[in-house]
């Protein structure tokens, strides 16, 4: 018994919500963050994948991204920043790809692009617009579907994420 309440208290102290640095604290290991040697005083919790919020710094110091890990992976909405501290993207990850709505801005703050992601690839009508936030161009992106899927199963679609007709209004 004495031991499952130390190995308790190891997790629950070891276990944090407070957001790490990905460049100081956390390196990168075929696509999974994993923390580094001296990430923790408790040697249990050492080069483990990491699970949390993180952030990267620009050269200057200011936030160029901020996110959550889970399983080492990117996931939930990141969102990234110029060296001006300006929003320059926001979108979704799963399991470290881009995945969900993802939105591009410009230095004024205005939308500069919008579209989904799936497993990594554009996907379905992306929109591109100027810094006024008028619509310049319109990307469709192949998206494969089940008779598509029939044809090359079980191989992974070789046309998936790419476009398929794009246009400039």
């Amino acid at each position: 018994m004495k031991k499952i309440l130390i190995f308790i208290s190891l997790v629950i102290v070891s276990c944090s919500d407070k957001p790490v640095n990905m460049d100081t604290q956390l390196y990168e290991l075929a696509g999974k963050y994993l923390t580094k040697a001296d990430f923790s005083t408790i040697p249990f919790y050492n080069k483990r994948v990491y699970y949390g919020p993180a952030y990267s710094l620009h050269k200057n110091g200011e936030k160029k991204e901020e996110g959550q890990f889970e399983y080492g992976y990117k996931t939930g909405v990141w969102t990234g920043y110029d060296k001006k501290g300006n929003m320059i993207y926001k979108g979704g990850y799963l399991n470290g790809l881009e995945d969900g709505l993802w939105k591009g801005y410009h230095k004024n703050g205005k939308l500069k692009y919008e579209g989904k992601y799936k497993a990594g690839k554009q996907i379905g009508k992306w929109e591109y617009f100027n810094i006024k936030e008028k619509l310049e161009t319109e990307e469709i992106y192949f998206s494969c579907n089940e008779k598509c899927e029939e044809k090359h199963w079980p191989k992974a679609c070789t046309i998936e994420g790419k476009i398929k007709s794009s246009k400039n209004i």
